[in-house]
């Protein structure tokens, strides 16, 4: 039996400092991406991912994943929006967090064609997220 992902309340406000990071990060890994620097521009990848769905469930839920295990992060988005681009966004959310370990981890160099895909599913993300996210809150 699968556990339920763990949840914490927090204040619908906090979503604009969840959205402020994701930006930061996003821009941080266009930036690492223009420089070559791949394993930099899919660690950023990955955060910017993570903070647009923290930001996302905070505005329209007032929660967000409390785990340790960043795989919750897409569980608990699945779990809160029904809708077909929620779906869909969880599972591209999925398929970000789940590289996570290979570009933070792993000892093998992280390579271009694999910062590039992840990238590009980030940025798809991050537009889902903002579509999402009313604008009091970005």
């Amino acid at each position: 039996m699968t556990r339920a992902p763990q949840t914490r309340k927090v204040d619908r406000s906090a979503a604009r400092v969840f959205w402020n990071r994701a930006r930061q990060c996003a821009d941080v890994m266009e930036e690492a991406l223009e420089r070559g620097q791949w394993e930099a521009a899919g660690v950023n990848a990955v955060h910017a991912a993570i903070s647009a769905n923290d930001a996302v469930l905070v505005a329209l839920r007032g929660l967000k994943p409390s785990g340790a295990d960043h795989k919750d992060a897409a569980r608990v988005l699945l779990s809160q929006l029904k809708e077909d681009d929620a779906q869909k966004a969880g599972k591209r959310l999925s398929v970000i967090v789940a590289k996570k370990s290979r570009v933070e981890y792993d000892d093998k160099r992280f390579t271009e064609k694999e910062a590039r895909d992840i990238v590009l599913d980030t940025q798809r993300f991050l537009e889902w997220a903002r579509s999402r996210i009313p604008e009091e809150f970005r």
